[in-house]
């Protein structure tokens, strides 16, 4: 589960150097749309990450 996670936690760093990259050559606003995207899409799997390791952590006690 962690090396699935670190993955694509990667992959969203990668995405989100990626938009705003072509965010500043372009200045289309499609590529900060994107950005929020994929921090959303990250906070949430973090949100994730700990609701699990807290619910493993009390159902293991």
């Amino acid at each position: 589960m962690f090396a699935v996670l670190r993955i694509l936690f990667v992959l969203a760093v990668v995405l989100a150097g990626w938009s705003v990259f072509r965010y500043l050559r372009t200045r289309d606003r499609y590529w900060l749309v994107f950005l929020r995207r994929v921090i959303a899409a990250t906070l949430a799997l973090v949100l994730l990450f700990f609701v699990g390791l807290a619910i493993e952590r009390i159902f293991w006690l």
